[in-house]
């Protein structure tokens, strides 16, 4: 989860000003439809189990919105309508916040009182390691991608830029640069389908327990 959910916060933004011409403000305000429901269904989530003692539905749902968020961002194009775009990045947020707080109050919960700042730390630290992996090993994917869409003799890394930078390049370049990218960064969340959905399976997988101070 860790893997797919820093892999959207990392790579879209560069999307959205590489691809979509953006600037680094309006790529960030454009994140707000991930991010935004992110907070809101964590927020949600968290009031609920508060109120009923029952946790498992929400990372369940949560992996199934990931999983279902990465499928609607896998064939990511250059002329992806921004309805779409919003839709599946909202999507993948809802699920993203169903799931990453409730299991590190799941790890908490299975603990005794004093292992609490263990288990959470622990989880955290999973989530983290993930993330750093995910976000290398999809840079790899990405960076790959590029050089084998960018023309003999240029080299990847020195035609992304800014907006403004991509834009200057020769027409044929620019298309290039943008198709190239686009196509590294389906091939990314293609990738982060098989891991949504593993981690749904493991969710299923874990027994609910009551929270501590409920029957």
């Amino acid at each position: 989860m860790g893997a797919v959910m820093f892999g959207g916060v990392i790579y879209l933004p560069q999307y959205l000003q590489v691809v979509r011409g953006h600037d680094a403000t309006e790529a960030g305000l454009l994140m707000l439809p991930q991010v935004g429901t992110l907070i809101v269904a964590s927020t949600l989530a968290g009031r609920l189990i508060t109120r009923t003692g029952r946790w498992k539905v929400f990372p369940v749902t949560g992996c199934a919105l990931v999983t279902a968020g990465a499928v609607l961002l896998s064939p990511l194009a250059p002329d992806t309508p921004a309805w779409w775009l919003a839709g599946a990045m909202a999507v993948l947020g809802v699920g993203t916040g169903l799931t990453q707080q409730v299991l590190v109050l799941v790890a908490q919960n299975a603990v005794g009182p004093g292992d609490v700042g263990t288990a959470g730390a622990a989880a955290t630290f999973s989530r983290t390691l993930g993330g750093a992996v995910g976000v290398a090993a999809f840079g790899a994917v990405l960076s790959a991608r590029m050089r084998s869409g960018t023309p003999p003799g240029q080299e990847a890394r020195d035609l992304l830029g800014t907006p403004e930078s991509v834009a200057a390049l020769p027409a044929h370049l620019a298309e290039s640069v943008r198709a190239s990218y686009t196509d590294g960064l389906s091939s990314v969340f293609l990738l982060t389908v098989p891991l949504a959905a593993a981690a749904l399976v493991a969710v299923l997988l874990v027994r609910e327990t009551p929270l501590e101070g409920r029957d």
